[in-house]
């Protein structure tokens, strides 16, 4: 069977029954990567989570600040879970119990005015 670049291509396993998709070496890769970066933009990485559930709100803060951009620092990472656990005096609302990027792109614009 011919495909085009880029395309699967399948194949029939005599044993089980069973067909098996399979592309070009470096297109199943880069859609690979591409799916963990959509991953890691979009949800809490495990690392941020563990910390999260056991209540290490100092590591949970780092690596928050892990994956923020450049100009948010830790502490304004700390603020920011702080905040998504609703320790923050001035009891401002997150979407979510787990902080993002963009809560500490906040905190960080915040301490910048």
């Amino acid at each position: 069977m011919s495909t085009s670049p880029g395309e699967p291509s399948r194949t029939l396993d005599d044993r089980t029954g069973h067909s098996t998709e399979h592309t070009e070496p470096g297109v199943r890769e880069a859609e690979r990567r591409d799916r963990d970066r959509d991953e890691r933009d979009d949800s809490p990485s495990l690392r941020q989570r563990l910390h999260a559930a056991t209540g290490d709100r100092d590591r949970e803060a780092e690596a928050l600040a892990d994956r923020s951009p450049d100009d948010v620092s830790v502490d304004d990472a700390k603020v920011a879970v702080n905040r998504a656990h609703g320790h923050d005096p001035e009891v401002r609302p997150t979407e979510s119990e787990i902080a993002s990027p963009e809560d500490a792109e906040q905190v960080a614009d915040e301490r910048d005015d």
